[in-house]
């Protein structure tokens, strides 16, 4: 069994108990609520014949250190079912708000439960149950949609967050992302030595300079019977020497880290952004845009701090507490083993305080990238805020979401103000100790005033890398966080992937075929249901049908936006999963009823399909889509800024330029989405003889709500509930009075009730 859950051996066992084969199990669920809603956990699993669930109480061992996972280590039956898989009609999920069951309906027709489980898991149950039905009726099965689809983590067993990254928040170790982020220094490795290289010679000299100016001045040079007694000079020139010397590699290991950082982190955001480019257009559709831009701009600017302030300040603290702590114990072994002592007691204190803490930042980044994504939908949709007057509503949204990202950073500063004041007090406390300690054997004669001084400097130059690595953990969790969610997206995996050998097609035909399609967002509530047909290559197929019967879906579908969940589509004769991604960009134009203007000239909008046409071939695809007279108007012509902060323009005007965009690519295959929805009766027309032109050497797909538009299409299908209804020419279909007849009466009586 590859799907969906492990069947652990101890119920594996239990289930050979009762004569079941298991080596010809073929898939298998768990749930943890029985068909009443006990807590159980629930294993269902089935044969080709016959269909068990076995319930019972799991025990797990206690979890070992360095495991990240419990051992099962027993498994007490509470209940086993049995249902010869002849006997079952249908398999289905019921869905509730918050929960779903599943449910099994004999051939009787009575429908009973079996199993309860969270609505979050409901996919997986929705595929199960379609293999059962699948087998019951001897029907294939087709598997390639879930192989190498990973749902669990393979470490600690649990639920990825999202089923398409298959990364474990609670697994990810945070000493490889760490490393991960080393690497990226790789092709810097002469740069990298020499910030090293200065680091440590900047930190050896900081570290000497005690030496010079207490111990060396006071026992040495001050004292009369001192090895240097009286050469003031010479050790004021040494001090002088020692300070600019370690100035200089600061400046150096400065000047060549600012050179660097930025290299790395520009890459880093492109690398984000290109991987976000990589990912299909679901991977969109489920995110808010703030929480995207949240990706790009805020982690990579935690990264960046985690380049300049991590790691070097962090080689710098590490080098100087080792050379501090080795120098002390030379001077005083008592006085120092004591300071030793208590700097390892807040660096432990301050390590569990920071891992606590790391929770809060997570739950922090999560308010604020709702917060944002609030931000930006408000931003992008205040015609629809303005014209419905809900800018208290707005207000309110953002308010709420703004006060959780408060409360959280709150609890947060709160915990901080509330500890760091009481390490450093402490700190100092044993630091005051110490130098009466000092004093006490110094009065002794235990130790040299010089030598007390000298201990005194380093236990105050202790205090940088002190303070440096309290606060570095609140910083390093941040960095790690965002460094998991940065790798998380650059990791991700695209749903719709392009074929290992892809089939290169210079110039498609446009013969398409749909065979069997069907489609579904979300298991277990299709789209598109056992659609077939054939679009012949050079000839308009039009397809029509009310909102929401799934005509964009199919669309989307034949440009390959989306994998089909069911069937095949072919392209001259091609699946279209083996057909290269270039090829079919190139070959398909697609003009969406949703137009979008990118940031920038209105003619580099149209040429955005085809970046080096000529200032002449925009001039003419704008003629073709009836957009050159108003575009001639404007204030600076082609060269009008359109997008934020440029002219606005109206839905009419946008869509014409789309469809230039569209035109200007040549494509052989030509998908109109309601391309002249947002246009009067005269341009409409105009579009019509636009597309008139185009239609010769080129396969036309259009969708459209006002059927007059599609009347000279060489053939038409009607779409209703995601099922293919009625296909024909629009003189077919109206002698056949069906599916068709009915929209086209339905309009021309709304048409006739307008004119009168």
């Amino acid at each position: 069994m590859k799907f969906f859950d492990v069947l652990p051996q101890l119920a594996e066992n239990e289930l050979l108990k009762r004569g079941v084969m298991t080596d010809e199990l073929l898939y298998c669920v768990k749930a943890d609520l029985d068909g009443e809603g006990g807590y159980v956990d629930v294993y269902i699993t089935f044969t080709k014949d016959t269909l068990c669930i076995l319930r019972g109480y799991e025990e797990y061992g206690k979890m070992k250190r360095g495991q990240k996972r419990k051992n099962l280590v027993n498994f007490t039956v509470s209940g086993y079912d049995e249902y010869p898989l002849d006997s079952i009609e249908e398999m289905f999920v019921d869905r509730y708000a918050n929960s779903a069951r599943l449910m099994i309906k004999d051939k009787s027709g009575k429908e009973f439960p079996i199993a309860r489980f969270s609505l979050g898991f409901a996919d997986k149950f929705e595929k199960f149950s379609q293999r059962v039905n699948c087998t019951a009726k001897n029907e294939p099965i087709d598997d390639r949609l879930l192989e190498g689809v990973k749902t669990h983590c393979p470490t600690c067993g649990e639920p990825y967050p999202d089923p398409n990254r298959p990364v474990c928040p609670r697994c990810v170790d945070r000493r490889s992302v760490f490393k991960r982020l080393l690497s990226m220094f790789g092709e810097f490795k002469g740069a990298v030595f020499l910030i090293l290289l200065t680091i440590v010679l900047s930190n050896v000299f900081a570290i000497l300079s005690p030496i010079f100016g207490s111990q060396m001045l006071y026992d040495d040079v001050l004292a009369e019977n001192g090895k240097y007694y009286g050469k003031i000079l010479m050790i004021v020139m040494l001090i002088v020497g020692i300070n600019i010397a370690g100035m200089i590699m600061r400046i150096i290991s400065g000047i060549i880290t600012s050179k660097v950082v930025p290299v790395v982190t520009h890459r880093l955001r492109v690398k984000i952004f290109s991987s976000m480019q990589r990912l299909s257009l679901d991977f969109f559709t489920s995110k808010q845009t703030g929480s995207l831009m949240s990706r790009v701009d805020r982690d990579s600017q935690n990264i960046y701090w985690f380049f300049t302030d991590i790691v070097p300040y962090g080689l710098t603290n590490v080098v100087k507490i080792v050379g501090i702590a080795v120098i002390m114990l030379t001077i005083s072994p008592l006085l120092s083993l004591g300071i030793i002592l208590t700097i390892s007691v807040i660096e432990i204190v301050q390590h569990q305080f920071y891992k606590s803490q790391r929770k809060l930042y997570r739950k922090y980044d999560v308010a604020m990238r709702s917060a944002n994504s609030v931000l930006s939908d408000v931003m992008n949709g205040q015609r629809v805020v303005k014209a419905f007057a809900r800018e208290d509503r707005e207000i309110e949204r953002y308010r709420v979401k703004n006060t959780d990202a408060f409360l959280i950073n709150s609890r947060i500063n709160s915990r901080i103000a509330n500890t760091i004041p009481v390490i450093w007090t402490f700190y100092r406390i044993v630091n005051k100790l110490v130098f009466c300690l000092g004093a006490v054997l110094v009065i002794k004669g235990h130790i040299l005033f010089g030598a007390l001084s000298a201990l005194i400097s380093y236990t105050e130059m202790a205090m940088d890398p002190i303070n440096f690595f309290t606060w570095i953990g609140d910083r390093w969790a941040k960095c790690m966080d965002a460094a998991s969610r940065m790798f998380e997206i650059m990791d991700a995996l695209p749903t719709v992937k392009e074929d290992e050998h892809p089939v290169h097609t210079e110039n498609m035909r446009g013969d398409i075929e749909l065979k069997n399609v069907s489609f579904e967002y979300e298991a277990g509530h299709p789209i598109i249901k056992n659609v077939s047909f054939k679009v012949q290559a050079g000839h308009m197929f039009g397809i029509v049908g009310k909102t929401g019967a799934g005509k964009s879906t199919i669309i989307n579908l034949m440009a390959r936006l989306y994998d089909v969940t069911g069937g095949e589509i072919t392209i001259d004769g091609v699946p279209i999963r083996k057909i290269a991604f270039d090829d079919l960009r190139r070959n398909i134009g697609i003009v969406s009823q949703e137009t979008f203007l990118f940031i920038g000239s209105i003619a580099d909008n149209i040429r955005y399909a085809n970046p080096d046409a000529t200032m002449e071939e925009v001039i003419e695809a704008a003629k073709s889509a009836n957009a050159h007279e108003f575009i001639t108007k404007l204030p600076e012509g082609y060269n009008t800024k359109v997008g934020e902060g440029g002219i606005s323009l109206s839905g009419g005007e946008k869509q014409r330029i789309s469809i230039a965009r569209a035109i200007i690519q040549k494509p052989n295959i030509l998908i109109l989405d309601e391309a002249t929805a947002s246009m009067d009766t005269r341009t409409e027309r105009k579009i019509q003889a636009a597309i008139d032109n185009l239609k010769q050497g080129r396969t036309i797909i259009s969708i459209a709500h006002r059927l007059s538009t599609l009347r000279d299409a060489d053939m038409l299908c009607v779409i209703e509930n995601g099922e293919l209804k009625e296909m024909g020419t629009h003189d077919k279909l109206i002698k056949e009075k069906g599916k068709y007849f009915e929209l086209y009466k339905l309009q021309s009586e709304a048409l006739q009730f307008i004119n009168e």
